[in-house]
């Protein structure tokens, strides 16, 4: 599924953006301003939604993991995070997209939750990361009401969804690593009953300062990921070795399109 070019102004807010489909997953041609406002809407509606920051390594676990390919498609709101994803859509002939870091979409919509009264629930990364990035967002955005927070350590999921339930956040940010936190949030959505939750990878250790973000230069240059493989060449290997699988992934995508054109094209 091909949409048209993104539009540059905004998008209502009660429908759902355009999408292009990229090996299988549906994703949203959205600004991070347009994407902050999609999650404000799907708040209004109730929920439950789910909100993924795609990127090129998790294309490639779509591609080759139906299970993946369905949660991913099934989300509400599916935002490219990651020059992967861009570099996939010139290859497939998608419009073009512009990239939403899922960091900057995290703090953006922390801000708009201390000016509109939402609540947050950090749930993930290494015991005591949560705490601190709760610490640093309440201090950045005061007013930011902070329901509660749980680290990504634990094995019994029915203590953490009792704890979350009874925070009732209107956001749950869940920093358990791809794919566990999208499979996680997919299976107990409708159960915690949270209006938005999304995956955030590493985004704690971000906001609490345990991890630096690229130069902003790098980020601009699109080159953030060339920065984090650098810094733990072995927790982002997989990363750096997904580009080039995408690559032919997407190459091998075009190829079958077209040569189904040909062959439609000889039958008329």
């Amino acid at each position: 599924m091909a949409s048209a070019a993104h539009p540059p102004g905004r998008v209502p807010a009660d429908r759902e953006p355009p999408a292009s489909e990229l090996l299988g997953v549906r994703v949203h041609h959205v600004t991070l301003d347009q994407a902050v406002e999609r999650v404000a809407a799907l708040i209004a509606s109730g929920g439950p939604h789910q909100v993924v920051t795609v990127n090129g390594a998790m294309l490639v676990a779509a591609a080759r993991d139906p299970a993946v390919r369905s949660i991913l498609s099934q989300a509400s709101l599916v935002v490219p995070d990651g020059v992967g994803v861009l570099v996939a859509a010139r290859i497939l002939g998608r419009p073009p997209f512009v990239r939403v870091p899922g960091v900057e979409l995290a703090e953006r919509l922390c801000a708009e939750a201390a000016a509109a009264g939402w609540r947050v629930f950090l749930l993930g990364a290494a015991p005591g990361v949560a705490d601190d990035a709760a610490e640093a967002l309440r201090r950045r955005y005061p007013g930011l009401q902070v329901a509660g927070v749980h680290h990504g350590y634990f094995s019994d999921d029915a203590p953490v969804l009792v704890q979350i339930r009874a925070a009732r956040p209107h956001v749950l940010l869940v920093a358990l690593g791809f794919p566990r936190q999208e499979m996680w949030i997919a299976r107990h959505r409708a159960a915690l009953g949270v209006p938005v939750s999304m995956g955030v990878g590493g985004t704690l250790d971000v906001l609490a300062g345990r991890v630096r973000r690229a130069p902003a230069w790098m980020q601009r240059a699109g080159l953030e990921w060339a920065y984090r493989i650098a810094r733990e060449p072995r927790r982002r290997w997989r990363t750096a070795a997904a580009l080039p699988h995408l690559m032919v992934l997407a190459l091998k995508a075009r190829l079958r399109r077209e040569r189904g054109k040909d062959l439609n094209g000889q039958g008329c």
